[in-house]
């Protein structure tokens, strides 16, 4: 059991219960990453955002400053000014721990999602269950480094068999509007080549008429 001779062990024990706490809480509520100071300890100033000065640093300086000091005290039996300095070095120690933790391991998983990135228009996927014709089958796509799953239809209503590499096209109603990726290709060049037979007619007749 912790012993209270006086004010400077209320404090020490005060402070690192506080800290402890409150270390937490702050967890649990999901606010232990809020800068104080971004412009002044890199948050807003080009840096990569891992300010030292926050919620989590702090709290943990509190707590190692309590913490260390009380056991310097009475473990080591220091006199008040040197408990105090060793609790002080103890709380810069465990904000600094807090800090690289932080910014080594919390911050880089820390990104910020773009619905871009979970876009299902555009997608190559495979059908793993074929497509029966005007029905419905299904497709297996990867997003993120994540398999997914979703049910497809023909665009034109054909049958699609299974292993048919196909892109989505649309999703209507939680159902994936696919068309053949080979067949795509296949549509694409037959309009290229049209677009250019078109081009060349036109060249021709200019050559027509300025003769």
């Amino acid at each position: 059991m912790p012993v209270v001779g006086d004010a400077l062990d209320a404090v020490f024990l005060g402070a690192f219960l506080f800290g402890l706490v409150f270390s937490a809480a702050s967890l649990l509520l999901g606010f232990a990453d809020v800068d104080l100071d971004g412009d002044l300890f890199g948050g807003d100033d080009g840096g990569d955002g891992a300010g030292i000065l926050n919620l989590s640093t702090i709290l943990a300086f509190v707590a190692w400053f309590g913490g260390v000091g009380y056991l310097a005290r009475h473990a080591l039996d220091l006199g008040a000014p040197l408990a105090i300095g060793a609790g002080a070095l103890g709380g810069v120690a465990g904000g600094a721990l807090i800090a690289w933790f932080l910014a080594k391991v919390v911050r880089p998983n820390d990104t910020a999602l773009d619905p871009g990135d979970f876009r299902l228009v555009g997608t190559l996927a495979r059908v793993t269950s074929a497509i029966r014709a005007n029905g419905i089958g299904e497709i297996l796509y990867e997003q993120q480094g994540v398999r997914q799953v979703s049910a497809a239809s023909a665009k034109d209503g054909r049958a699609i068999p299974r292993d048919t590499e196909v892109v989505v096209l649309a999703v209507e109603r939680g159902v994936a509007r696919v068309e053949p990726w080979e067949a795509l290709l296949a549509d694409r060049e037959v309009g290229a080549g049209a677009g250019a037979g078109e081009v060349s007619r036109a060249g021709n007749a200019a050559a027509a008429n300025d003769v």
